[in-house]
């Protein structure tokens, strides 16, 4: 947010020297309140609209509502709310719209969100309970328990069925035989039991994803070996559970193809995830808001499709994308959905050759996605930049193309952590050896070669390309140049038919790149080429 958002103290109204922490306060609420106001969605803008109609008093915040609605510098936004509203507090229409704002949020949460309603009758079973009218507090407690159990709700399962089991102890268990106890008390044992075995599974899931995240793909038999303690503990949690339900379904096929597209068996893993995603079609009252998992699900679909080359196959999962983009989520969720239905649009574009198309697709983006890219997460900033960059690259636009990589690499370490920076930083190797600067490459090498973990194997492409791109400036003779394709040639074709090679030409061809260069074949023609010798 302090990113995206300008703001000039300057022009703040500041009271007495000394007051230094009531400042800094104050303009972090208004920042707090401008994100806040854009991360609406059209329902819940539509909500405080109504709920503000239905007050009495003055209504002042709501021309500030507007204001913040419309603009993204709380400059411009003080200096016209001072204009329209003379002679009235800013800083007092900040605190009470913040305050409007989040009791609209909690009301409409509590009529939409399950969990609430929930609660609201084990609320009302407390109250009757503490009125004496035990059959009423169980009958209520009973609506909950069908509610907790319809979305599997482990937690409050639980809770529900303590919170049972104490108000009939209260009462000495009147009428019930042992038997009927003890049922009730196995119960309780096995939802924890289900409920340590749903977190052990959640643990083991949020460790792959975090090492894969982190460190990237698999790059080697042995680094695929190294995840078998997870793999091995995850199918002993399957196979040892008693209880099969969604979340246990949803967790094991989240497990799964997660490993399977970042270990390179992308048939295995294309065929988890829609396993994942019919999951979902037969559960959608299972399905969250915003829908994370769903979305990852469709996200791995089309990133095993990429990885693989099979584009003709994503429109069809780019449409899902699309219909939960037209869905009323935040509209930071809503945001997040479009950059990637664009990203894999224009992947589907770039690596067929269509670079022109590549380019239109990214003009009709620019007001839609790369205008609010500060408002986004550093991966996804990091993608849109690099796509950026590659595109340019294939348009021959070196001057854009280095516009947008200074972007990347001046933002310091905070990019640094993510797998495709290293892929941004092979990709500036290109792009400072078509623009000639051929001492940038030795230090840029090492350097890279140095930011490997002990635990990471460098690709073939990357030791390939370095070899390459050490070897500029290219030899004018075209029989010189046939020489070094030659000898390049039978790399290649290696690296093509190694599926842990996969992960990194996805983004860009760094093998269509080279022989374009040696065999004066244009890059869009050879790429064409490339997409029809896929294999999976």
């Amino acid at each position: 947010v302090q990113l995206f958002f300008h703001i000039n103290l300057s022009i703040i109204l500041i009271p007495p020297t000394g007051e230094k922490t009531y400042i800094i306060y104050f303009m972090n609420k208004a920042i707090s309140l401008l994100a806040l106001i854009k991360s609406l969605s059209k329902a819940e803008k539509r909500y405080l609209k109504l709920y503000s109609n239905l007050q009495n008093g003055e209504k002042g915040y709501l021309i500030l509502f507007e204001l913040l609605e419309n603009n993204t510098s709380i400059d411009d936004i003080y200096k016209q709310f001072c204009i329209k509203q003379k002679g009235k507090s800013f800083d007092m229409a900040v605190k009470h719209l913040y305050k409007v704002v989040l009791n609209c949020l909690v009301h409409l949460n509590k009529q939409q969100d399950i969990q609430t309603q929930i609660f609201d009758y084990i609320s009302k079973a407390g109250i009757l309970f503490e009125r004496e009218l035990l059959n009423e507090a169980l009958s209520e407690l009973e609506k909950a328990e069908k509610l907790a159990i319809h979305y599997e709700n482990d937690s409050l399962i639980l809770l529900i069925r303590r919170t049972e089991l104490k108000y009939l102890s209260m009462y000495d268990f009147t009428g019930m035989s042992e038997k009927q106890v003890v049922d009730k008390q196995m119960k309780i044992n096995e939802i924890m039991r289900y409920t340590r075995s749903a977190n052990l599974h959640t643990q083991l899931y949020d460790i792959l994803k975090y090492r894969f995240t982190y460190k990237g793909c698999i790059r080697s038999d042995k680094q695929k070996e190294n995840l078998n303690d997870l793999v091995l503990s995850e199918l002993n949690l399957i196979a040892n559970s008693s209880y099969k339900g969604f979340e246990t379904e949803k967790l094991h096929l989240l497990f799964q193809s997660t490993y399977f597209l970042n270990s390179g068996n992308y048939k295995a893993a294309i065929r988890l995830y829609q396993d994942l995603i019919l999951l979902f079609d037969e559960n959608k009252h299972m399905i969250l808001n915003p829908p994370l998992y769903y979305l990852n699900a469709i996200l791995g679909v089309l990133d095993s499709l990429q990885s693989v080359g099979l584009y003709k196959e994503m429109p069809f999962f780019i449409s899902r994308l699309k219909e939960m983009e037209k869905r009323d989520y935040s509209a930071e969720f809503r945001l997040t959905v479009q950059v990637y239905i664009y990203l894999y649009e224009f992947y589907s574009l770039f690596n067929t050759g269509n670079f022109k198309s590549a380019q239109e697709l990214q003009q009709q983006n620019e007001e839609l996605i790369f205008k609010k890219i500060s408002l986004l997460e550093l991966n996804l900033q990091l993608q849109l930049y690099l796509s950026l960059v590659i595109l340019h690259i294939g348009l021959k636009d070196l001057k854009e193309a280095r516009k947008n990589m200074k972007k990347i690499l001046s933002s310091g370490k905070s990019l640094y952590i993510f797998p495709t920076y290293r892929i941004a930083r092979l990709v500036n190797l290109i792009l400072q050896a078509e623009l000639g600067n051929y001492d940038y490459f030795e230090n840029e090498i090492k350097s890279i070669k140095r930011s490997s973990s002990f635990e990471t194997k460098q690709y073939i492409t990357e030791k390939l390309l370095f070899k390459f791109i050490q070897s500029y400036p290219l030899p004018k003779s075209k029989q010189y140049r046939n020489k070094l394709w030659s000898y390049y040639q039978q790399n290649i074709q290696k690296i093509e038919e190694d599926k842990y090679e996969r992960p990194l030409l996805k983004t860009f061809d760094f093998c269509a790149w080279i022989k374009s260069k040696l065999t004066d074949n244009p890059f869009d023609i050879i790429i064409k080429e490339q997409n029809k010798k896929i294999i999976i």
